[in-house]
Protein backbone atom coordinates (compact mmCIF):
# COMPACT_ATOMS: atom_id res chain seq x y z
CA UNK A 1 0.00 0.00 0.00
CA UNK A 2 1.52 3.55 -1.09
CA UNK A 3 0.22 6.46 0.80
CA UNK A 4 0.88 10.20 -0.55
CA UNK A 5 2.74 11.63 2.82
CA UNK A 6 1.36 14.93 3.89
CA UNK A 7 4.65 17.74 4.38
CA UNK A 8 5.46 17.09 7.53
CA UNK A 9 5.87 13.47 7.78
CA UNK A 10 7.68 13.19 4.50
CA UNK A 11 10.16 15.47 6.24
CA UNK A 12 10.65 13.03 8.69
CA UNK A 13 10.81 10.16 6.54
CA UNK A 14 13.77 12.07 4.51
CA UNK A 15 15.00 13.32 8.21
CA UNK A 16 15.48 9.14 9.07
CA UNK A 17 16.73 8.76 5.54
CA UNK A 18 14.46 6.84 4.21
CA UNK A 19 12.76 7.33 0.74
CA UNK A 20 9.00 7.72 0.69
CA UNK A 21 7.13 5.70 -1.09
CA UNK A 22 9.77 3.09 -1.39
CA UNK A 23 9.84 -0.92 -0.39
CA UNK A 24 9.84 -0.89 3.23
CA UNK A 25 12.53 -2.64 4.94
CA UNK A 26 11.71 -6.11 6.28
CA UNK A 27 10.53 -4.74 9.81
CA UNK A 28 10.81 -7.19 12.32
CA UNK A 29 7.14 -8.36 12.40
CA UNK A 30 7.14 -10.63 15.17
CA UNK A 31 7.91 -7.85 17.27
CA UNK A 32 5.64 -5.59 15.93
CA UNK A 33 2.06 -5.95 18.26
CA UNK A 34 -1.48 -4.33 18.19
CA UNK A 35 -4.34 -4.60 20.71
CA UNK A 36 -7.03 -5.29 18.97
CA UNK A 37 -10.66 -4.42 19.42
CA UNK A 38 -12.66 -5.84 22.03
CA UNK A 39 -14.94 -7.86 19.65
CA UNK A 40 -12.27 -10.03 17.93
CA UNK A 41 -12.36 -12.31 20.87
CA UNK A 42 -15.90 -11.28 22.52
CA UNK A 43 -18.20 -11.85 19.61
CA UNK A 44 -18.50 -14.58 17.66
CA UNK A 45 -16.53 -14.38 13.59
CA UNK A 46 -16.20 -17.57 11.05
CA UNK A 47 -12.55 -18.70 10.39
CA UNK A 48 -12.47 -16.99 7.13
CA UNK A 49 -13.29 -13.61 8.94
CA UNK A 50 -10.73 -14.00 11.24
CA UNK A 51 -7.91 -15.29 8.25
CA UNK A 52 -9.27 -11.61 6.71
CA UNK A 53 -7.82 -9.98 9.67
CA UNK A 54 -4.82 -11.59 10.34
CA UNK A 55 -3.98 -10.53 6.05
CA UNK A 56 -4.47 -7.30 7.58
CA UNK A 57 -1.86 -7.48 10.34
CA UNK A 58 0.46 -8.87 7.51
CA UNK A 59 -0.12 -6.02 5.52
CA UNK A 60 1.48 -3.42 8.75
CA UNK A 61 3.58 -6.18 9.21
CA UNK A 62 2.43 -6.73 13.02
CA UNK A 63 3.14 -10.15 14.23
CA UNK A 64 1.28 -10.51 17.44
CA UNK A 65 -2.31 -9.93 17.56
CA UNK A 66 -3.19 -8.97 21.37
CA UNK A 67 -7.16 -9.95 22.48
CA UNK A 68 -7.92 -8.87 25.64
CA UNK A 69 -9.70 -11.18 28.50
CA UNK A 70 -12.28 -10.29 30.43
CA UNK A 71 -11.25 -8.35 33.96
CA UNK A 72 -10.18 -10.62 36.70
CA UNK A 73 -12.15 -10.20 39.13
CA UNK A 74 -11.32 -9.32 42.85
CA UNK A 75 -10.22 -12.61 44.10
CA UNK A 76 -8.29 -13.45 40.74
CA UNK A 77 -11.22 -16.05 38.80
CA UNK A 78 -11.56 -15.84 35.88
CA UNK A 79 -14.23 -17.87 34.18
CA UNK A 80 -14.39 -17.26 29.88
CA UNK A 81 -17.25 -17.45 28.51
CA UNK A 82 -17.87 -19.56 25.71
CA UNK A 83 -17.78 -16.94 23.08
CA UNK A 84 -14.42 -15.98 23.92
CA UNK A 85 -13.27 -19.83 24.36
CA UNK A 86 -14.24 -20.57 21.04
CA UNK A 87 -12.52 -17.54 19.11
CA UNK A 88 -9.63 -18.04 21.16
CA UNK A 89 -9.05 -21.01 19.34
CA UNK A 90 -10.40 -19.95 16.17
CA UNK A 91 -7.61 -16.88 16.24
CA UNK A 92 -4.84 -19.90 17.68
CA UNK A 93 -5.87 -22.33 14.60
CA UNK A 94 -6.37 -20.24 11.91
CA UNK A 95 -2.99 -17.77 12.76
CA UNK A 96 -1.04 -21.59 12.33
CA UNK A 97 -2.86 -22.24 9.32
CA UNK A 98 -1.62 -18.84 7.79
CA UNK A 99 1.60 -18.76 8.81
CA UNK A 100 1.64 -22.36 6.93
CA UNK A 101 0.45 -20.65 3.78
CA UNK A 102 2.27 -17.45 4.24
CA UNK A 103 5.15 -18.36 5.94
CA UNK A 104 4.54 -15.48 8.34
CA UNK A 105 4.01 -16.52 11.82
CA UNK A 106 1.43 -14.43 13.53
CA UNK A 107 1.46 -14.86 17.44
CA UNK A 108 -2.21 -15.00 18.96
CA UNK A 109 -1.85 -13.15 22.66
CA UNK A 110 -4.29 -13.32 25.36
CA UNK A 111 -3.82 -10.22 27.29
CA UNK A 112 -5.36 -10.41 30.73
CA UNK A 113 -6.22 -7.46 32.78
CA UNK A 114 -6.68 -6.94 36.49
CA UNK A 115 -7.29 -3.93 39.26
CA UNK A 116 -4.97 -4.22 42.07
CA UNK A 117 -5.90 -3.45 45.37
CA UNK A 118 -7.61 -1.22 47.74
CA UNK A 119 -10.40 -1.63 45.17
CA UNK A 120 -9.34 -5.10 43.51
CA UNK A 121 -6.40 -8.02 43.60
CA UNK A 122 -4.32 -8.44 46.46
CA UNK A 123 -1.19 -10.20 44.97
CA UNK A 124 0.27 -11.09 48.41
CA UNK A 125 -2.78 -13.46 48.87
CA UNK A 126 -1.10 -16.98 47.48
CA UNK A 127 -5.25 -17.82 46.68
CA UNK A 128 -5.07 -14.44 44.34
CA UNK A 129 -2.53 -15.76 42.22
CA UNK A 130 -3.14 -18.92 42.10
CA UNK A 131 -6.27 -17.98 40.65
CA UNK A 132 -4.70 -16.21 37.64
CA UNK A 133 -2.35 -18.55 37.13
CA UNK A 134 -5.24 -21.19 36.75
CA UNK A 135 -7.01 -18.79 34.44
CA UNK A 136 -4.04 -18.07 32.52
CA UNK A 137 -3.47 -21.78 32.03
CA UNK A 138 -6.97 -22.02 30.81
CA UNK A 139 -6.56 -20.07 27.88
CA UNK A 140 -2.64 -21.63 27.06
CA UNK A 141 -4.92 -24.87 26.45
CA UNK A 142 -6.72 -23.00 23.51
CA UNK A 143 -3.98 -22.73 21.27
CA UNK A 144 -2.60 -18.94 22.17
CA UNK A 145 1.20 -18.60 21.98
CA UNK A 146 1.40 -15.64 24.10
CA UNK A 147 0.37 -14.36 27.19
CA UNK A 148 0.48 -10.88 28.73
CA UNK A 149 -0.37 -9.45 32.40
CA UNK A 150 -1.45 -5.60 32.23
CA UNK A 151 -2.00 -5.03 35.67
CA UNK A 152 -2.81 -1.62 36.83
CA UNK A 153 -1.87 0.65 38.30
CA UNK A 154 1.69 -1.17 37.70
CA UNK A 155 2.54 -3.60 40.81
CA UNK A 156 5.45 -2.56 42.97
CA UNK A 157 5.12 -5.12 45.58
CA UNK A 158 6.85 -8.63 45.66
CA UNK A 159 3.21 -10.55 45.44
CA UNK A 160 3.65 -9.14 41.70
CA UNK A 161 7.42 -10.60 41.28
CA UNK A 162 5.95 -14.28 43.33
CA UNK A 163 3.12 -14.13 40.81
CA UNK A 164 5.85 -14.13 37.62
CA UNK A 165 7.83 -16.79 39.53
CA UNK A 166 5.22 -19.32 40.14
CA UNK A 167 3.58 -18.60 36.22
CA UNK A 168 7.17 -19.31 34.85
CA UNK A 169 6.58 -22.11 36.63
CA UNK A 170 2.69 -23.08 35.59
CA UNK A 171 3.38 -22.40 31.81
CA UNK A 172 6.75 -24.62 32.23
CA UNK A 173 4.38 -27.66 33.19
CA UNK A 174 1.82 -26.73 30.47
CA UNK A 175 4.52 -26.88 28.04
CA UNK A 176 3.58 -23.47 26.79
CA UNK A 177 6.62 -22.45 24.42
CA UNK A 178 5.20 -18.83 23.53
CA UNK A 179 6.11 -15.65 24.76
CA UNK A 180 5.42 -14.17 28.75
CA UNK A 181 5.24 -9.95 28.30
CA UNK A 182 3.87 -7.91 31.07
CA UNK A 183 2.54 -3.88 30.36
CA UNK A 184 5.14 -1.85 32.29
CA UNK A 185 5.09 1.94 32.86
CA UNK A 186 6.82 4.57 31.28
CA UNK A 187 7.21 6.64 33.84
CA UNK A 188 10.83 5.88 35.23
CA UNK A 189 10.23 6.65 39.01
CA UNK A 190 7.38 3.86 39.49
CA UNK A 191 9.40 0.55 38.80
CA UNK A 192 12.99 0.58 40.37
CA UNK A 193 16.39 -0.66 38.98
CA UNK A 194 16.13 -3.71 41.30
CA UNK A 195 12.40 -4.04 40.73
CA UNK A 196 12.75 -4.17 36.98
CA UNK A 197 15.20 -6.34 36.51
CA UNK A 198 13.99 -8.69 38.27
CA UNK A 199 10.81 -8.85 36.78
CA UNK A 200 12.19 -8.34 33.29
CA UNK A 201 14.10 -11.38 34.03
CA UNK A 202 11.00 -13.31 34.74
CA UNK A 203 9.25 -12.66 31.41
CA UNK A 204 10.23 -12.90 27.86
CA UNK A 205 9.05 -8.96 26.67
CA UNK A 206 8.09 -6.10 28.46
CA UNK A 207 6.06 -3.46 27.06
CA UNK A 208 6.25 0.02 28.34
CA UNK A 209 3.60 2.31 27.34
CA UNK A 210 4.04 5.68 25.88
CA UNK A 211 0.83 7.38 26.06
CA UNK A 212 -1.33 9.56 28.04
CA UNK A 213 1.98 11.56 28.96
CA UNK A 214 -0.29 15.09 29.49
CA UNK A 215 2.42 16.65 27.51
CA UNK A 216 1.44 19.42 25.29
CA UNK A 217 4.55 19.47 23.03
CA UNK A 218 6.07 17.47 20.82
CA UNK A 219 9.61 17.84 22.24
CA UNK A 220 8.67 17.03 25.79
CA UNK A 221 6.95 13.87 24.59
CA UNK A 222 9.64 12.77 22.34
CA UNK A 223 12.04 13.69 25.27
CA UNK A 224 9.93 11.36 27.57
CA UNK A 225 10.03 8.31 25.07
CA UNK A 226 13.64 8.96 24.89
CA UNK A 227 14.65 8.57 28.62
CA UNK A 228 12.05 5.93 29.61
CA UNK A 229 14.01 3.52 26.91
CA UNK A 230 17.45 4.33 28.17
CA UNK A 231 15.95 3.52 31.66
CA UNK A 232 14.86 0.29 30.01
CA UNK A 233 17.73 -0.32 28.23
CA UNK A 234 20.40 0.00 31.09
CA UNK A 235 18.10 -2.35 33.45
CA UNK A 236 16.45 -5.04 31.08
CA UNK A 237 18.86 -8.27 30.18
CA UNK A 238 19.75 -8.57 26.93
CA UNK A 239 17.13 -11.74 26.75
CA UNK A 240 14.14 -10.02 27.15
CA UNK A 241 12.39 -7.78 24.36
CA UNK A 242 11.74 -4.04 24.90
CA UNK A 243 8.99 -3.47 23.04
CA UNK A 244 7.48 0.03 23.28
CA UNK A 245 3.85 0.97 22.80
CA UNK A 246 2.86 3.91 21.06
CA UNK A 247 -0.11 5.79 20.98
CA UNK A 248 -3.00 5.65 18.11
CA UNK A 249 -6.10 6.79 19.34
CA UNK A 250 -8.43 10.05 19.62
CA UNK A 251 -8.19 12.80 22.25
CA UNK A 252 -8.90 12.41 26.03
CA UNK A 253 -8.03 14.41 28.89
CA UNK A 254 -4.23 12.87 29.09
CA UNK A 255 -3.65 12.18 25.69
CA UNK A 256 -3.40 14.84 22.76
CA UNK A 257 -3.32 13.19 19.32
CA UNK A 258 -1.32 16.19 17.51
CA UNK A 259 1.64 15.44 20.50
CA UNK A 260 1.68 12.13 21.16
CA UNK A 261 0.88 10.21 17.41
CA UNK A 262 2.96 7.77 15.75
CA UNK A 263 5.38 9.97 13.65
CA UNK A 264 6.48 11.90 16.84
CA UNK A 265 6.45 8.56 18.34
CA UNK A 266 8.62 7.17 15.75
CA UNK A 267 11.00 10.07 15.60
CA UNK A 268 11.65 9.31 19.67
CA UNK A 269 12.41 5.64 18.89
CA UNK A 270 14.39 6.64 16.39
CA UNK A 271 16.05 9.07 18.83
CA UNK A 272 16.73 6.48 21.17
CA UNK A 273 18.25 4.19 18.92
CA UNK A 274 20.78 6.18 17.68
CA UNK A 275 21.61 7.07 21.40
CA UNK A 276 22.33 3.66 22.05
CA UNK A 277 19.21 2.60 23.50
CA UNK A 278 17.67 -0.86 23.24
CA UNK A 279 14.37 -1.35 21.16
CA UNK A 280 13.31 -4.56 19.44
CA UNK A 281 10.24 -3.98 17.82
CA UNK A 282 6.95 -1.36 18.51
CA UNK A 283 3.24 -1.39 19.30
CA UNK A 284 -0.07 0.42 18.88
CA UNK A 285 -2.75 1.43 21.20
CA UNK A 286 -4.70 0.56 19.35
CA UNK A 287 -5.63 -1.32 16.17
CA UNK A 288 -9.55 -0.34 16.34
CA UNK A 289 -8.27 3.40 16.55
CA UNK A 290 -5.66 2.67 13.73
CA UNK A 291 -7.26 0.71 10.95
CA UNK A 292 -11.01 1.42 11.98
CA UNK A 293 -10.37 5.22 12.58
CA UNK A 294 -12.42 4.87 15.45
CA UNK A 295 -15.53 4.65 13.05
CA UNK A 296 -14.98 8.07 11.60
CA UNK A 297 -14.08 9.67 14.78
CA UNK A 298 -10.54 9.61 14.39
CA UNK A 299 -8.81 9.73 10.94
CA UNK A 300 -5.79 7.45 11.14
CA UNK A 301 -4.83 8.31 8.07
CA UNK A 302 -1.36 10.01 8.98
CA UNK A 303 -0.81 7.34 11.48
CA UNK A 304 -1.12 4.70 9.23
CA UNK A 305 1.30 6.06 6.65
CA UNK A 306 3.62 7.02 9.71
CA UNK A 307 3.38 3.31 10.72
CA UNK A 308 4.41 2.32 7.13
CA UNK A 309 7.17 4.88 6.15
CA UNK A 310 8.73 5.55 9.41
CA UNK A 311 8.43 2.96 12.27
CA UNK A 312 8.49 -0.44 10.33
CA UNK A 313 11.79 1.15 8.68
CA UNK A 314 13.71 2.04 12.36
CA UNK A 315 16.98 0.14 12.32
CA UNK A 316 15.68 -1.84 15.79
CA UNK A 317 18.24 -3.83 18.00
CA UNK A 318 18.97 -6.98 16.97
Amino acid sequence: MTTRLPTVLAAAVLALGLAPGGAAAAAPAEDMLTYMPTEMVHSVWSGEQVEGFLSELSEYDIGQALLQMPRFKRKGTLTLPASNEQMLRVWAERAARYGEAHGEQIAVTAVFNGVLKPKGLSLELASTRGHIIAAVRSAVTLGVSGVQLDLEPYPTSPGFIELLEELDVALGQSGFAGRLSVVAPANVSRWSPAYLQRVAALVDQVDPLFYDSESTQAAAYEEWVEEGLAYYSNNVPAGTAIVPVIPCYSKNPWHDPAVEDVPNASQALQAALAAGSRVEGAGLWWWYAFYEGHLKRFDAALERAAWQQLTVNLPFSP
